[in-house]
This record gives C-alpha cells, structure tokens and sequence, in this order.
C-alpha cells in the first residue's frame, strides 16, 4: 500500500497499470475498487471518477488486457495456419496469467477495443484461409471455444491430465482384460496439455483445409 495521493494526481492510466498487476498477482476475484484504492494509495471516491463500479473495472482490466497482450507480431502476417497457431498460443498463455480472466471471459464477450480487435484478427485469418462467410462463423465460434475452453480445463479440472487418470490407468493395469488400453498407459501418462492443445489446433486447421474454397 502507498501513502495517499494528493487530490487530483490520480491519473487513468496509473489505474489501469496497477488494477492489471493486481489482477495477475491476486486474480480477477481480488479485484475491487477499495483493493485497487489502497493498491495505488487513493481514495475510492478519487477511483470512482476514473470508474463507475468493479464491473467497469473488471471490463477495463479485460479489455487491456487484450489489447496489449494477446496479439502477437506473428498473428498479423504470413500463412493463415501459422497465424491461427500463433494467436492460439498468445490467447491461452495470457489467460492463464491471470487467474479468473477466461471464466469472464467465457461467460461475458470482451466488447472493448481489445476484444473487437482480436475477434477481428481471427477474422481476418479466416478470410485468408479463404473461408466464405457461413464457414467462417462456423470457425470463428469453434475456435473461441477451443481456446477458452481448453484453458478454463487446465487450470479448474482438466480431463486429459494423468493425475486425474491415475486411479483409472492403475486400475487398467490391475484388470484381467484392457489389453488395448494397457498398452496405450506409456503414452497417455507421458502426453501433455501442450501436445493436447496443439492436437486440438491440428484439427481444426485440418477441418478448414478441407472447407476452404
């Protein structure tokens, strides 16, 4: 906590810096306006003139979030497939720096500029796999779900994973039958949520080949 600002010295963007930090240290949960107020050493009646609510809070943390960091150089040219991977990976590792971010996210669409531009880069990349417009929405939604999805999965409950198989892989080898199984037990104890993620986009991008005009 720093000591109170004078009157009047609190600028916009001091908020926004420290209401991110706040969110990726202490979650999105721990974002409020007398958190973020004693975070930046004013009063809440100084943050509310910059912000109306923790809900506008919230929306401004998503939306900066999104516009500095998702996007990364490589999303914006080259081959379609390597855009989408690129921008796949940038959405999944941002999120998960900030605890509870994908669970707004999934529940409330990003409407700031932040959101509009990312959800305009995937357009964009679908275009230039020369998608007609049908298919491309079709996309579009399959790849917000795939990434958010796979997301919230890994940091709340992942089915993939072999800690939660564990009891099911011991209980394969124990059995008198399973024999296919047993002998896939090496490789689903070895995969990894990066194999499983770049599996997933495999598909996809697979899928929109064969879509493609």
């Amino acid at each position: 906590m720093t000591d109170r600002r004078p009157w009047g010295s609190l600028e916009r963007a001091q908020i926004i810096d420290a209401a991110i930090e706040l969110a990726r240290k202490e979650g999105v949960e721990a974002l409020t306006i007398r958190r973020l107020a004693a975070e930046v050493g004013a009063s809440r009646m100084g943050l509310y003139r910059h912000v109306a609510d923790k809900e506008a809070l919230l929306d401004l943390v998503a939306n900066e979030v999104a516009m500095r960091q998702v996007i990364p150089d490589e999303a914006l040219s080259g081959p379609w497939e390597e855009r989408l991977r690129r921008l796949a990976h940038s959405m999944r590792d941002v999120l998960r720096q900030y605890p509870g971010l994908v669970d707004r996210v999934m529940s409330r669409a990003n409407a700031g500029p932040g959101g509009v531009r990312i959800a305009d880069t995937i357009a964009d990349i679908f275009a230039a796999a020369d998608l007609d417009d049908v298919a491309a929405a079709r996309y579009f939604l399959i790849f917000v779900d795939l990434v958010f999805g796979r997301v919230q999965r890994e940091l709340q409950g992942d089915p993939t994973t072999p800690r939660r198989n564990a009891e099911l892989f011991v209980a394969a080898e124990a059995s008198r039958d399973a024999e296919r199984l047993k002998a896939l037990l090496p490789s689903l104890r070895a995969v990894t949520p990066d194999e499983i993620f770049d599996a997933e986009l495999d598909m996809v991008i697979s899928a929109i080949r064969a879509t493609a005009r």
